[in-house]
């Protein structure tokens, strides 16, 4: 299986509660917002869109989903702990 298909499979299989995929598709956006006002300059607006666009993501996972978000999911992949 190719990695593209890989990533579509295992994404579909951690994100399948309603609730987590709205909290997504706010989420998503705008932790790419605040890293473009990060860019921009706009350091406080950035941060507050990053860091609440992700935490919207992790009370998907946490609360609906109950699995891990997928960064942890990478970092301990990276570590080797599981």
């Amino acid at each position: 299986m190719n990695k593209i298909a890989w990533f579509i499979k295992d994404y579909l299989s951690r994100h399948k509660h309603p609730v987590d995929a709205v909290l997504h598709i706010i989420g998503v956006p705008q932790v790419f917002f605040g890293i473009y006002q990060l860019i921009k300059g706009e350091w406080r607006w950035g941060i507050f869109n990053f860091c609440f666009g992700y935490f919207l993501q992790w009370v998907g996972h946490r609360f609906f989903e109950k699995n891990e978000v997928g960064e942890v999911i990478l970092i301990k992949k990276i570590f080797g702990r599981k």
